[in-house]
């Protein structure tokens, strides 16, 4: 498969071509795309502040070169500033295709769409600092481009119009995939979509998360793995690991997830009340503070041996349950690989990627990032 990037600036065109990279794809900006033998070849028109009829000239003559490539990614920005409008509609007419999506969500940032309005965070565009970069005082995005291409705005990605240019609404990654796996050639949008893209081709397996803290920031970065990349998140039954019996609920709940190609956690705090629940049963079955985080890291690492299986990798918190998961596989060495941020290590227990960190490591979004990782290293 052969993708062509088309961007307007030159950091927009290195950022997004990163994307791809980080997937294991061979990527190369360059003048002359007619010669690239790169999988993901980039060109930069250097439009963003070019007017509108000079943009589309430049765009039209850009896509000529890869217009015989599968996908063509115009890249946007996130903001929409420049021509957007002009050099998608370039596109178009280039390929004589009759429909291109449009996405310029980015969540990282807090872009995103929605009744087919920009915002950037919780504000309207218009209401941000950005509005005095347009030429057009709008946040509607159909009047921000001002195509001839009708253009539709969307709320989800099913039942895509077959003409014209489609504006779906997005505010999260799992959005961004669900717009990414469309069956369409043309595709506009920031880095975030040409990530969701990269994901939708390589389609890797899911990720398991063993959650053995009860700090409250790894519950919010619980909260944001289940928000942005919709994580399916399944409490662990304490009482039946300080009972010691089955995990049999936990166990199908997660089997079903993983099956269905979704992201799990596994978590033994999901609330305050789960864990002073938990406590409270502990100390009726006369356990001390030891035994109680013995039984419950036994059954989160009992439970991640039996769910290895197609996965991209796990991430394990604190280090008594990566411990206790260790002693389950029998892993005699431990391969230190990369980091994921700060004091968040990349390893190899024996054939299985592994990404650990204690309970109050790592930014709100770590699990999202840690995901992400295992997800494009995977092969």
């Amino acid at each position: 498969m052969r993708i062509a990037v088309i961007a307007d600036d030159l950091t927009g065109a290195l950022d997004t071509g990163v994307q791809f990279r980080q997937w294991g794809y061979t990527v190369q900006l360059t003048d002359t795309p007619r010669h690239s033998t790169a999988e993901v070849t980039i060109i930069n028109t250097d439009t963003r502040n070019k007017d509108p009829e000079t943009a589309y000239n430049l765009t039209h003559t850009a896509t000529l070169d890869v217009a015989d490539h599968d996908i063509i990614y115009k890249k946007t920005d996130s903001t929409l500033r420049g021509n957007p409008g002009a050099e998608l509609q370039a596109i178009l007419d280039a390929t004589s295709e009759t429909k291109a999506i449009l996405s310029p969500t980015y969540p990282p940032t807090g872009r995103r769409v929605k009744d087919g309005h920009l915002y950037v965070k919780d504000q309207l565009i218009t209401e941000t600092e950005y509005i005095h970069e347009y030429e057009r005082k709008t946040s509607s995005i159909p009047e921000i481009l001002h195509t001839e291409t009708p253009i539709h705005c969307i709320k989800t990605p099913e039942n895509i119009p077959e003409t014209g240019i489609i504006v779906i609404d997005s505010e999260t990654e799992q959005d961004l995939l669900k717009i990414a796996s469309c069956p369409v050639r043309i595709l506009a949008g920031s880095a975030g979509l040409a990530d969701a893209l990269c994901q939708s081709l390589r389609n890797p397996p899911p990720v398991l998360t063993i959650i053995g803290s009860i700090r409250t920031e790894t519950r919010t970065q619980v909260e944001q793995l289940h928000e942005r990349l919709g994580a399916e998140v399944i409490p662990l039954d304490n009482t039946k690991a300080l009972h010691q019996t089955p995990q049999q609920e936990t166990m199908r709940r997660a089997r079903a997830a993983l099956k269905g190609g979704k992201d799990a956690v596994i978590t033994s705090s999901p609330t305050v009340e789960a864990v002073e629940q938990t406590r409270l049963e502990a100390q009726r079955l006369d356990l001390t503070p030891e035994e109680l985080e013995d039984r419950i890291t036994e059954a989160l690492a009992a439970s991640t041996k039996r769910l290895l299986h197609n996965l991209s990798g796990i991430i394990i918190t604190v280090a008594a349950t990566a411990l206790a998961v260790t002693k389950q596989l029998g892993t005699r060495n431990i391969e230190i690989l990369d980091e994921v941020q700060p004091g968040v290590p990349v390893l190899m227990l024996d054939n299985i990627t592994a990404v650990t960190k204690a309970g109050g490591f790592g930014q709100p979004d770590i699990l999202i990032q840690a995901t992400k990782y295992l997800k494009r290293k995977h092969r």
